[in-house]
């Protein structure tokens, strides 16, 4: 296990590795770790609204004054539930409208990193890490989109000691997904540490990878998550500055 588990402790053992003239593997999952995607969220409920507005009238109405993005919940309902939409009708048709745009290339380029994320992963990947962006988007709808937000953020990508690993079906779980690829993660070379942000995928690639350090990124995640194991810090950006990772 890492000392001192830290952003910048990765950094420096991911240097020394390196100098040794030995692999070393960085894990980040993308949505709500290295990225919030709430924004793509409420970009796509405001093109709704604007576009089907006699047919969502209630969500529409929002949109008429300033919506913080801390509306926006994990769950679709819940969200529609704050914006105020009450219809059966009305929610059945948004979120069928959501769901061919959430879960597709185009509109990922909606997504924001989190603080700090583009360049802490920068500087892992140029200490001699592979970066390895392991996500639970899937490669048919939405490998292209991954690829040209990673690019439009500056995130390395594409390059030499990048790896972007995506699932061949969306129905398949997130969760055995993860499990799965880890067999496979594991002959590439040394994983030293993990970025997660859904305690369920976080537990599974701690318990994986032992000798790594599994961060749990606090943004969001799916309901009734299980708790942490033990010893996993966490964190709430990417930020360097001295800020320890707490642990609980």
């Amino acid at each position: 296990m890492i000392p001192a588990a830290g952003l910048e402790t990765v950094i420096d053992l991911v240097s020394l590795r390196t100098s040794q003239h030995r692999s070393t593997i960085a894990i980040f999952d993308l949505d709500g770790t290295l990225f919030d995607n709430r924004t793509r969220t409420m970009f796509i409920l405001r093109e709704i609204a604007e576009k089907y507005d006699s047919a969502c009238p209630a969500l529409a109405g929002t949109f008429t004054r300033f919506q913080e993005l801390s509306v926006v919940d994990y769950s679709l309902p819940v969200t529609l539930k704050r914006l105020g939409v009450r219809s059966r009708r009305e929610k059945d048709f948004i979120e069928k409208e959501w769901a061919a745009r959430f879960f597709s290339d185009e509109y990922q380029k909606y997504d924001m990193p989190l603080p700090g994320a583009k360049a802490y992963v920068e500087r892992v990947h140029r200490a001699g890490a592979t970066v390895i962006y392991l996500t639970g988007r899937d490669v048919g709808r939405m490998l292209v989109g991954t690829t040209e937000v990673l690019r439009l953020y500056g995130f390395p990508v594409g390059v030499a000691g990048t790896m972007t690993i995506v699932k061949k079906e969306f129905s398949q779980n997130d969760g055995l997904f993860k499990r799965e690829v880890s067999g496979y993660i594991d002959r590439l070379g040394e994983v030293v540490a993990v970025f997660e942000n859904e305690p369920a995928n976080v537990n599974i690639l701690h318990a994986r990878f032992p000798g790594a350090v599994s961060f749990f990124v606090e943004t969001q995640h799916s309901p009734g998550a299980p708790r942490l194991a033990p010893g996993i810090p966490r964190i709430k950006d990417f930020l360097l500055g001295g800020r320890a990772a707490r642990r609980r």
